[in-house]
């Protein structure tokens, strides 16, 4: 039976890699159980300040705007918790009340709670991603590749919430990072045998967007975001028309959902949108067939919406989508899940059971790119 320890035992990350700052949770509830795997330090304001024994409890307070470690009081609101020996960030573990992860530990004291942010290698970090991205169970090739497109966002979107005080958050807004729980030796294999490995374009490191299924076409990061990346063009697909799905919603809750977002037309009458077809690109579809814009007409007049409005109203799945009025209902009838741009995550696993390697999978999704080791 697998178990976190035959993971943590098998993966043996290299020396040097960089790290990144992964915002966790705020806690008002005190006080808060910390320890860590190995002996740690205590930093604050640059300096050592305090020397932690391994599996040693450390019990945090706050009051009147300091922390308190088992009772001492700590002068600054922000603290770092990382290894005695700094080379031994990659494998450390802090574990907060009940709750593992990879790391040190960077807490930040304001307004009555804490702030926990990991302190993480990013190979570490992977490792409580990827199992969360893709599931460990599919083909390797498509594990690599999104290995490789995970490791790429991340670098590539460090400092992303620096306003906060990290670099990128744990939820999907950013990657979604977990306990050391999710971790598993599938996933930890393709990270190794990827170690360090991102894609670039012309040198740079590129925006590696994935979503879960594109329907049948990739698209165009400027159809969706009004920013043209050149290495994020729509990309065909092994099989069409995948991950169908429905909305109905009565003509009376989709005039009330659209008064609610400031968009009154009264009762909807007529939907003028052309008709879809994967990979026809018209005056209100784009290159990959999703909606571009669409027409509502109703008793109070008329009114033009994009794809992503009606998507973002209406909470549908992508905006490759045809649309009609039957009877008393607005039928929605829709392939894929996501925004579209990048790798599709589906279809790279159908691309793997083709037989396709991963850098050929990645070189399909993210055209003229390069793959390259970076550490």
């Amino acid at each position: 039976m697998f178990s976190i320890a035959t993971a943590a035992s098998n993966f043996k990350p290299k020396a040097w890699q960089p790290e990144l700052m992964i915002g966790l949770f705020k806690s008002t509830t005190m006080p808060v159980k910390i320890k860590t795997n190995l002996a740690s330090v205590v930093i604050s304001k640059d300096k050592k300040i305090k020397t932690i024994g391994k599996d040693s409890i450390m019990n945090l307070t706050l009051s009147g705007g300091k922390i308190f470690i088992n009772g001492d009081s700590i002068d600054g609101g922000i603290i770092e918790i990382r290894p005695k020996d700094e080379r031994e960030l990659r494998n450390m573990q802090t574990t907060i009340n009940d709750k593992t992860y990879f790391g040190g530990l960077k807490i930040i004291a304001a307004n009555s709670r804490f702030s926990f942010i990991s302190i993480v290698t990013v190979e570490s970090y992977l490792r409580a991603v990827l199992p969360n991205e893709m599931s460990p169970s599919w083909k390797t090739e498509a594990l690599k590749a999104q290995a490789v497109a995970a490791r790429t966002f991340a670098l590539k979107n460090r400092k992303r919430h620096k306003n906060e005080g990290f670099d990128l958050c744990s939820e999907n807004h950013c990657q979604k990072f977990s306990d050391i729980q999710i971790v598993d030796e599938r996933t930890d294999k393709v990270i190794m045998e990827t170690f360090g490995e991102v894609l670039t374009y012309k040198g740079k490191l590129i925006e590696a967007n994935f979503h879960t299924d594109s329907g049948g076409m990739t698209e165009n990061a400027v159809d969706v975001w009004k920013i043209d990346y050149p290495y994020l063009r729509a990309s065909t697909e092994i099989e069409i028309k995948t991950q169908p799905w429905q909305v109905n919603i009565s003509i009376s809750d989709f005039t009330k959902k659209l008064a609610a977002d400031k968009k009154n037309v009264g009762d909807i009458q007529f939907i003028k949108v052309t008709n879809l077809e994967i990979g026809k690109i018209t005056d209100d579809r784009s290159t990959s067939g999703r909606v571009k814009e669409l027409t509502l007409i109703g008793t109070k007049g008329e009114i033009k919406l994009t794809g992503n409005e009606m998507r973002s109203i209406f909470n549908l799945k992508s905006t490759m989508f045809d649309i009609f009025i039957n009877n008393d209902e607005v039928v929605i009838k829709g392939y894929g899940y996501g925004h579209g741009v990048g790798m599709s995550q589906y279809g790279a696993n159908a691309f793997a059971e083709h037989s396709y390697s991963y850098d050929k999978i990645l070189y399909h999704y993210y055209k003229g790119t390069d793959l390259k080791r970076l550490y």
